[in-house]
């Protein structure tokens, strides 16, 4: 057994996210929340969050003056790490892995794949990835195939990925026993509200405030129905909000635009009888939205914007719990109906197979089963040469 665990402590992960806390990356902190009472947790995040939530974990911000692994252009990054700002930075991790000496390390996004295997095999611990959907939907192929390339390493023992994009990392080169299928990673139980309430005669949309989300259309809705009697409340933060704002006062407010904390969602979705969740499609980098998860276990009715060549995907996602619209047009005579019970109860079913409760274990197996590997030679050799 791995000496860490032999000495009576908790086996340690150290977690590497690009803008920690940020208030619209939950699935990160839920997932955290979930796994902490098994693991002692460290946190490294590379960029202040400009809108963080409110009761973060500890953390440290190590900045990290090079183009972003993630967000950054992919042909401007030194994928050796040998440029200066990037060396400076490798010094400041690997002095917090010294300190803290992690059993494993683990990153939220794929980008961060490159940064995880120069530090494993500099630190020789092994390492996993979370994927989403902005860091693998309509990514240029020549980026996801360095980032599969990095995660085809010895030191890396599991990436976890949607189940859509785990056939196309495949495709693209990743080996497939280093990817499983995972479906986002949502507290469904802090939502499950199974009960039948009353109408409320409301409407909610919830999310960062950026251009790929499309608020506009939200506000377009309620415009439309702006007699029918509906409330309709946007809950968001983001460089887009004063955008949205101007062009809801445009429309004579029509909208109530507002923030609630993550902690506080739960208590807010049971105000409501329906989530829209529009998209913009020309940017199509909407991948599978926790809140519909979220708002699906509290038993909202949901109304989703269809993306080009990601139907079946979408469909897949719903569960058959909810709409997908083309245009906002079509949402309208939706509302106007109760939405549907056998819809309702499929949508309690259905957004279990997000509960991270139950598939934290996709994760947590990968690193016990490197913890509890004979321990010949401690973390002198990678993982692969000990299972060998």
């Amino acid at each position: 057994m791995d000496t860490a665990v032999a000495a009576g402590r908790k086996p340690r992960v150290l977690y590497f996210i690009v803008r920690y806390p940020n208030f619209s990356e939950t699935y990160m902190h839920e997932e955290m929340r979930t796994v902490r009472d098994e693991f002692d947790l460290g946190i490294v995040t590379y960029k202040v969050s400009d809108h963080p939530r409110r009761n973060p974990f500890p953390y440290e911000v190590i900045d990290y003056d090079d183009t972003c692994l993630v967000y950054g252009k992919f042909d401007k990054i030194d994928q050796e790490f040998q440029s200066a700002a990037q060396q400076e930075f490798l010094e400041k991790v690997g002095a917090v892995i010294e300190r803290f000496r992690p059993d494993v390390l683990h990153a939220h996004y794929f980008g961060l794949g490159l940064l995880l295997e120069q530090l494993a095999r500099r630190h020789r611990v092994p390492f996993t990835i979370r994927t989403h959907s902005m860091d693998v939907l309509s990514e240029p192929p020549a980026k996801l195939a360095v980032l599969c390339a990095a995660a085809n390493s010895p030191w890396c023992l599991r990436v976890l990925a949607f189940p859509t994009f785990r056939q196309q990392l495949i495709g693209i080169g990743l080996h497939p026993e280093k990817v499983v299928a995972c479906w986002p990673a949502v507290a469904v139980k802090r939502f499950l509200r199974p009960e039948r309430r009353p109408p409320t005669g409301r409407v909610m949309c919830v999310g960062p405030a950026i251009k790929k989300k499309a608020h506009s259309e939200f506000v377009d809705l309620a415009w439309r129905m702006r007699r029918s009697g509906l409330t309709f409340d946007l809950y968001a933060r983001g460089m887009e909000l004063e955008n949205t704002r101007a062009y809801n006062a445009r429309s004579r407010n029509v909208v109530n635009i507002t923030y609630a904390d993550p902690e506080d969602m739960p208590e807010v979705y049971p105000r409501y009888d329906w989530l829209v969740y529009p998209s913009d499609t020309k940017i199509n980098k909407v991948g599978l939205p926790t809140a519909i998860a979220e708002a699906q276990a509290a038993g909202l009715g949901v109304c989703w914007q269809e993306l080009p060549g990601r139907r079946e995907e979408q469909l897949d996602f719903l569960g058959g719990a909810g709409f997908l619209f083309r245009s906002i047009k079509e949402v309208p005579a939706i509302l106007e109906r109760p939405y549907p019970e056998v819809m309702r109860l499929r949508g309690l079913e259905n957004a279990r197979k997000c509960d991270i409760e139950e598939h934290k274990g996709l994760l947590t197996d990968a690193w016990r089963r490197w913890l509890m590997r004979p321990a010949a030679s401690g973390n002198a050799q990678s993982p692969l040469s000990a299972n060998l």
